[in-house]
């Protein structure tokens, strides 16, 4: 393995930083960057860099693309100069796809199709690999984590208004899997890679009443949305579980101890 020890976390108080901090302590010594010390930290040099930071309202993102360019695409720029590194991993989306329907991460992508969201998600991407070899990146799916607050499951077990229709399938993980993906990719040098990270198959909307044990209402008027990449790269590296059995993980670990 390779010896690194000091890791920093950006935006290590959101939904994905928080967690990926609990499940990487072990391995690692970890620093916490959020806003407000991140001039505290300026400077500071670290074995790896964790960027999970930036926006991830795609509504708001959709509304205010300045807000969102500055917010996911500036700051990534700021924080490869801001912290220098050997190895630099990435959290970005499958939002990147024009379609998030079996695309592959050499997949060529129409720009001229995406939303300002994945976009500026895209556009990061590109700084990152132009910046530096040493990079991860990983588009993930819908992330599901111990501070969920928002998103179609999240909405359904608090009894909030949805939005989307139950011909709709997402693919999954849960923010534990990727910190042992993350430390298995840093276990094994892995450089200059970019990897779909979900959940292999889908989970289908209209069967989550099995899963969570009560009535879903899904509005008569509710938009279908797909979410399924291929995950054949990262799974040859790191074996994923289904959809299915990441959503079964959350359901079972994170809402027992909430």
């Amino acid at each position: 393995m390779i010896n690194f020890k000091k890791l920093a976390i950006i935006g290590s108080r959101g939904m994905v930083g928080s967690d990926l901090v609990k499940h990487l302590k072990q391995n690692f010594e970890i620093t916490q960057i959020d806003r407000d010390n991140y001039d505290q930290y300026k400077g500071k040099s670290f074995d790896v860099v964790v960027n999970a930071n930036g926006n991830s309202n795609k509504v708001w993102a959709n509304e205010n693309r300045l807000g969102d360019f500055e917010a996911s695409t500036i700051s990534v720029y700021k924080s490869l100069v801001d912290f220098p590194c050997k190895l630099y991993i990435y959290i970005s989306t499958f939002d990147v796809y024009e379609n998030h329907n079996g695309e592959k991460e050499e997949d060529l992508i129409n720009i001229e199709k995406l939303a300002p969201y994945g976009l500026h998600k895209l556009l990061a991407e590109l700084i990152i690999r132009n910046f530096t070899k040493n990079y991860i990146i990983l588009r993930c799916p819908m992330m599901l984590g111990s501070k969920l607050r928002k998103g179609p499951i999240f909405d359904i077990l608090n009894n909030s208004r949805l939005y989307i229709s139950k011909d709709s399938s997402f693919q999954m993980i849960t923010t534990e899997e990727l910190a042992k993906i993350m430390f298995s990719l840093i276990e094994k040098n892995v450089r200059g890679e970019i990897f779909n990270a979900g959940g292999s198959g889908t989970v289908e909307f209209r069967d989550l009443e099995n899963y969570i044990g009560k009535s879903v209402n899904f509005p008569k008027d509710g938009k279908i949305h797909t979410y399924k990449t291929d995950v054949s790269k990262l799974n040859k590296i790191f074996p994923l579980k289904s959809s299915e059995e990441y959503l079964k993980d959350y359901l079972k670990k994170d809402i027992i101890k909430a």
